[in-house]
Parts: C-alpha cells; structure tokens; sequence
C-alpha cells in the first residue's frame, strides 16, 4: 500500500568566477523510489553549467546533465542487471533512495539558487 507522493526542494548556490562556479546542495532524509526530477535554473546560469546528482552518502550518480542551464523534468532509471551481473535487455528501474541526495553543480556563476531541483519520490 502507498502512502502518495513527496517531492523535495534541494536549493544550490554557488560561489566562484564566472563560468567556474560551484556549489551543492543536500536533502533532508529521503525515503522511496524516485519518479523524476524538475532542475529550476537561475535565469543568469550559463549554458555551461554541468549538474549531477547522487547518493549523498553511499556514492554513485543518479543523473548527470552538462552544459546545460535549460529548466527540464527527467525520469533517471537504472539498468536492471540479473545475479551474475549480466544486463537485462531493456529493462529499467526507478533508483530507490533511503538517505540523502546531493545535487552539485559546476562551471557555473556565482549565483544565489543557481539551480532548485525538485525531486519526486513515490513513498513506500
């Protein structure tokens, strides 16, 4: 039985020279599989900018999208492997997550909110 849906607002600011800003922001706890993610861009960040978002804790890269600054809602899903590791042929699943989310960002400008990603998460 689901409980519904949450999404989380994780906010990156980011500090340096223009074009070579960085930052990152962190989730509050997550629990659940997530469905997508909306990444809200600062209407000054660059088309240079490079965002990539991971487990905060175990490591590991949920969804990576470079150069780009252009507000877009993605749906990452991991590749479904069998028990000798072997890839199922087109067979995807949503990433589960039980801890904290980290969206970095890079090549960026000093900017306050360069990016606000949005991620939705189907609770258990």
């Amino acid at each position: 039985m689901s409980r519904g849906y949450q999404t989380v607002a994780i906010p990156v600011t980011t500090t340096g020279t223009a074009g070579s800003a960085t930052g990152s922001g962190v989730s509050e706890t997550i629990t659940g599989e997530i469905v997508d993610i909306y990444l809200d861009f600062h209407a000054s960040a660059p088309a240079t900018t490079d965002t990539t978002v991971s487990y905060t804790d175990r490591g590991g890269n949920i969804l990576v999208v470079t150069d780009s600054a252009t507000d877009a809602m993605f749906a990452p899903r991991r590749k479904v492997v069998d028990n000798a590791n072997a890839a199922i042929t087109n067979s995807f699943e949503r990433f589960v997550v039980t801890g904290s989310i980290t969206v970095s960002l890079a090549g960026s400008d000093a900017l306050t909110n360069a990016v606000i990603a949005y991620v939705r998460v189907k609770l258990p």
